[in-house]
């Protein structure tokens, strides 16, 4: 009942606070909305394929200093309610000199009871992700560890099961960016240090770059596009991604 409870006071917060902030942008400049949605030809993930079908993705987000919190969200269009893709996590951020430390709720079980928080039973994982990123140098660490709900051992260990027990899956990226004529690039590495949701044992599960740049289409407007191609050397699968955002 506490965990609802607080959950719900910050959902009415999130509604809330906007028009406020809206109505005080020239007191707080600091404090901004930010609306997006992306689409992609399929839905990978840490060097994982979540759904092989086009996914729209909205976000939207309120910063406020160092901090920032909002929703972001994944639904396949393949029009099938029995197979359908559907994924809304939510997230707070303290960024400050090139350090994040990010809090996610992600719940990607719409069979699930939403407001079931019970570490045993639940259909959402939590997970705490710290990140580095150098202005002078465009390098980028990340590290994420699930804590607490649907992330068991016995999802992935079939001589152990404990649905008490989490498994701490965790997942490593380093990243670099460069710029290659009119496309931002972006050259990633992810690894597992231990056995868990992503592999087995130590692994480099996500090896790729992805990148971006903008397609004029009139003068006022102009349409961000990407691709990305990623391997998991684990499990020796490749992907090709198109997308776009607004």
């Amino acid at each position: 009942m506490k965990v609802n409870y607080v959950f719900a006071t910050i959902l009415i917060m999130f509604f809330l606070l906007p028009n406020n902030a809206i109505q005080a942008q020239d007191e707080e400049p600091d404090s901004k909305i930010s609306v997006s949605a992306s689409m992609v030809s399929s839905y990978i993930w840490r060097g994982g394929l979540v759904s092989a079908t086009p996914n729209i993705q909205p976000s939207v987000s309120m910063a406020m200093g160092d901090f920032s919190f909002g929703f972001l969200g994944s639904t396949d269009l393949a029009f099938n309610a029995d197979t359908a893709y559907k994924e809304i996590d939510f997230f707070v951020t303290y960024s400050t000199s090139g350090f994040s430390a990010t809090f996610y709720d992600y719940f990607w079980h719409p069979d699930a009871k939403y407001f079931n928080y019970k570490n045993e039973s639940t259909g959402h994982v939590f997970e705490l992700e710290f990140a580095y990123e150098n202005e002078g140098i465009p390098f980028k660490i990340s590290t994420a560890t699930m804590f607490y709900g649907d992330d068991k051992k016995h999802f992935y260990d079939n001589d152990e099961t404990d649905l008490n027990k989490s498994n701490f899956s965790t997942y490593v990226e380093l990243g670099y960016t460069f710029t290659l004529g009119n496309n931002s690039v972006y050259t990633f590495l992810g690894l597992s240090p231990f056995t868990g949701m992503y592999g087995n044992d130590f692994s480099v599960i996500n090896l790729g770059f992805s990148a971006n740049r903008d397609i004029k289409i009139t003068d006022k407007f102009t349409l961000p596009v990407f691709v990305t191609i990623a391997a998991n050397p684990q499990t020796e699968i490749a992907f090709f991604v198109f997308g776009f955002s607004l």
